[in-house]
């Protein structure tokens, strides 16, 4: 999934793997307008995405796939081919590989009763107190973020003791759930009212989701504890130096997909 600030230099990308025996996908999410904080009114003039209204457009965050994903056809797509789940990863979590594991508790659960949604989650260190935890509420699990916690609570939010996992946003979902869903307009994720400053001073608001608070609206939705090896996001040049150097190894694992390895130091 990408947004309109990336499609373009994504489809470049992916030229070069034209020839490769795989399907690459894109579909873009959508395209919302940013709100004046003090007027309460969208910052665009008009529809358009150029000049002045560049910045006044942003993409609503990962909660959005849902919609986009149904409305891009790619949904449909993939259930007319027979695929019943999809693995979401943030796309810089280089940990984030298809474990098959994962895949045959999803096909074959004990109980019998297949999990329409499982987050991976993994420990907490004091490198991960923003991220977000599970809950348990009225019998649902829940996904709460940083940004959802009172202030007076935060310090408590991010106590490692209290809260002792964290959601790594690799997650499994049901195809056919998301489809059922989307046409019973049904997932509910909380809005999240993240401020911004444009360059030119103008203080603004998005409206955003996240895709792991949809958790709640899918039957049988289970959070599975997993080795801090599945979490490793590469956001700044010194996280990629650290990949790239002899503390850690790439190796070929479930058919040929590609993991990194801690070695030992």
């Amino acid at each position: 999934m990408n947004s309109f600030n990336t499609d373009e230099d994504t489809k470049k990308i992916l030229q070069k793997y034209s020839h490769c025996r795989v399907k690459i996908y894109t579909f873009n999410q959508s395209r919302y307008p940013r709100i004046n904080k003090e007027s309460l009114l969208p910052v665009a003039k008009d529809v358009s995405y150029s000049g002045e209204n560049t910045e006044a457009w942003y993409p609503p965050g990962h909660g959005d796939i849902y919609a986009s994903f149904y409305n891009s056809g790619l949904l449909d797509t993939l259930i007319g081919e027979g695929k019943e789940y999809i693995f979401v990863s943030n796309i810089d979590n280089l940990g984030a590989t298809v474990d098959l594991y994962i895949l045959n508790h999803l096909m074959n659960p004990p109980n019998g009763k297949r999990c329409e949604f499982v987050m991976e989650v993994t420990n907490k260190t004091r490198a991960d107190v923003k991220g977000g935890t599970l809950t348990q509420y009225e019998g649902k699990l829940r996904l709460v973020e940083i940004a959802q916690v009172p202030k007076a609570h935060v310090d408590e939010f991010k106590s490692v003791s209290k809260f002792k996992i964290f959601n790594t946003n690799n997650l499994w979902i049901s195809l056919a759930a998301v489809k059922r869903l989307q046409e019973q307009n049904a997932i509910d994720m909380e809005i999240i009212v993240n401020p911004k400053t444009l360059d030119g001073g103008l203080n603004v608001i998005q409206l955003e989701t996240a895709v792991g608070a949809a958790i709640k609206s899918f039957e049988n939705s289970l959070g599975i504890n997993v080795p801090r090896s599945r979490f490793l996001p590469v956001k700044t040049t010194s996280d990629l130096l650290l990949v790239m150097s002899n503390l850690y190894m790439k190796s070929k694992k479930f058919n040929h997909v590609k993991c990194y390895e801690a070695t030992e130091v």
